[in-house]
């Protein structure tokens, strides 16, 4: 089916915002406009702090979201879209503040190094210093309990999101409760090139991993390509949402349904009319907000058990 009326009106909005497409655009540029068109937060929450978590790069900025000073709340790690070279952590600050509400959570929003300044692996090497930073219950998670956490993101954030898990489980390292990817591409590949908007066209998809890998030899390693993984064994319980009209919806999906057949638990949602990128604008899209209410649904069944137990 075509875009839904409401996702027309958004991308058609967009189109008149950014003037041309993205990959026509210096990414300094772009950056800027989409800053710009970051929805302001109005929602308030008990504490929101920004820190600098260590790291051999000099440092990985975080934001984070606690909903309340109640003690052992758990954690989720969230990392933006932007095709690896836009985004910060402003992005999802309105969307942030209301599913660390929601949910209950503490969400510690990643601001990962981008391309092309900082290729890859900049960005999962900063996400997999955060989770490791997370799991040594630092000074600023003294309350929360880190033992309890799971790893989230969209788009180039549901991408490194997958990919974390898979090192994660290949190092030996503390694994997330379930992994939480809306529409996170799980090969640097076009799978759909009928389904192009001016939020993500396959022109786009190429303009951005030429960024991000430059050297296409190096794609197909599971920690870029994470649908190019030989064995799915072992990996996170997965929520995967895709957008219909997506370039690369069909790869993300087939990766899906490899998790469920390697024993993972799955809970896959595809969203007619809807394009990708529109998770997040729970303002302007109901499917977004429906969206929005299965994930926190998904974080409640995840944790809920464990607060069972401690109470």
């Amino acid at each position: 089916m075509p875009l839904s009326p409401e996702a027309q009106q958004v991308v058609d909005a967009a189109a008149d915002r950014l003037g041309r497409p993205m990959h026509e655009t210096p990414v300094d540029e772009l950056r800027a406009a989409l800053a710009a068109g970051a929805a302001p937060a109005t929602t308030p929450i008990r504490h929101r702090v920004d820190v600098v978590v260590p790291s051999a790069s000099g440092g990985v900025p975080v934001r984070i979201y606690r909903p309340s000073d109640e003690v052992g709340l758990p954690v989720v790690q969230w990392m933006h879209s932007g095709g690896y070279a836009v985004g910060n952590l402003d992005q999802n600050d309105e969307y942030l503040r209301k599913l660390s509400i929601a949910a209950g959570v503490v969400v510690v929003s990643v601001d990962y190094r981008l391309a092309p300044e900082h290729p890859h692996p900049a960005a999962l090497d900063d996400c997999l210093t955060v989770w490791e930073w997370i799991k040594v219950r630092p000074r600023g998670l003294a309350s929360a309990d880190v033992d309890r956490a799971v790893l989230a993101g969209e788009s180039a954030g549901g991408t490194l999101t997958f990919c974390l898990s898979q090192k994660l489980r290949d190092t030996g390292r503390s694994l997330p409760e379930a992994q939480v990817a809306l529409y996170g591409t799980a090969a640097m590949r076009v799978t759909n090139p009928e389904h192009a908007t001016v939020l993500l066209s396959p022109a786009d998809c190429h303009w951005f991993w030429d960024m991000y890998v430059p050297d296409r030899a190096e794609r197909d390693s599971p920690y870029i390509s994470p649908g190019t993984a030989d064995d799915l064994r072992g990996l996170p319980p997965a929520f995967v949402a895709t957008a219909e009209i997506d370039p690369t919806r069909d790869g993300t999906e087939e990766y899906a349904r490899r998790l469920q057949a390697a024993g993972v638990p799955v809970e896959l949602h595809r969203y007619p009319g809807m394009m990708h990128g529109f998770a997040t604008m729970t303002a302007a899209l109901p499917p977004a907000r429906d969206l929005f209410e299965r994930i926190v649904g998904c974080l409640n069944r995840v944790f809920e058990p464990s607060r069972s137990t401690a109470s």
